[in-house]
């Protein structure tokens, strides 16, 4: 088991090796997304009532020093899984992934059934036919553009 600290925790096996707090199965990544899509601590303690307020703090603190890593998780576990099945994704999901770092092979690998290379080059022709349209979508939906 590999502890960031007392309150934020990875462990092979448990919720994917992610950032988790303490002994819960309860993400960093989900803290975050619920938070930036406008739930309160207060509200977030009362869906979570095995929560403290030390365990927010401690997981907005685990975001702010590890931001890219918990970006890559949100868009793995929530932009790109809530793209249908068999559905090529937005060019904003394909160019977000990409600007978090995310190799093409995995952005490709992420989707069912997998992408192809036209499938990433048709999101880029996308983003740069229309390059402020792609950015208000990467805004709208609060990721990095």
């Amino acid at each position: 088991m590999t502890t960031t600290n007392i309150q934020v925790q990875k462990t092979r096996g448990v919720c994917g090796g992610g950032a988790r707090i303490g002994n819960t199965r309860i993400p960093v990544w989900l803290l975050v997304l619920a938070r930036k899509q406008g739930q309160t601590d207060l509200q977030l303690l009362d869906a979570y009532p095995s929560l403290t307020v030390a365990d927010l703090d401690a997981a907005w603190g685990y975001y702010r020093e590890h931001p890219v890593e918990i970006e890559r998780a949100i868009w793995f576990n929530d932009t790109a899984a809530n793209v249908p099945d068999g559905q090529v994704p937005p060019a904003w999901v394909i160019v977000s992934g990409q600007v978090l770092g995310l190799t093409e092979a995995e952005i490709r690998s992420a989707f069912e059934p997998a992408l192809t290379a036209a499938d990433l080059t048709a999101a880029w022709d996308t983003f740069r036919a229309d390059p402020a349209g792609v950015g208000r979508e990467l805004a709208r939906h609060g990721l990095a553009g």
